[in-house]
């Protein structure tokens, strides 16, 4: 049994006067009863079966921003300007929000360069094999339960 809400939602479309229209060959609009477009829809030849596509556009292309993309090369020079904001930050945060030591907060900040370097690194090889058409990962297999 549908709700209140959804029995006025549906008797909303009802109040409204609509008619189904086409256009003949002088530009005018003709209308057209409901029982001759469902006769249309009988007589026309059902839509062709579609193609199993992949699982989705992201894991058939591998990334999300499309089929053409190709990361750059890493770099130490986009290391820094990617890495040293977000270390500040962190050493911002580890240095006044947690109380921590000046130091820790340097070191947190000067960690970021290395790590995005290594992230960029990562995805530039993962991107060159795929490119290649080589082997998978070389490590652990995910376990399946």
């Amino acid at each position: 049994m549908a709700t209140r809400k959804q029995r006025s939602k549906r008797a909303k479309t009802f109040r409204h006067d609509y008619a189904l229209v086409v256009d003949d060959e002088e530009g005018n609009e003709v209308e057209v009863s409901s029982a001759e477009v469902r006769a249309k829809k009988q007589d026309a030849p059902s839509a062709p079966a579609k193609t199993p596509a992949k699982s989705s556009s992201r894991a058939s292309s591998g990334n999300r921003r499309g089929a053409n993309y190709a990361p750059n090369p890493p770099s130490w020079n986009r290391s820094l300007r990617k890495g040293l904001p977000w270390g500040l930050v962190a050493g911002v945060v580890v240095t006044f929000l947690l109380h921590g030591s000046p130091i820790l907060g340097l070191v947190y900040a000067l960690m970021f360069v290395p790590l995005t370097y290594w992230t960029d690194s990562m995805v530039y090889r993962r991107w060159q094999r795929k490119q290649a058409g080589g082997p998978p990962r070389q490590g652990k297999t995910p376990k399946t339960h």
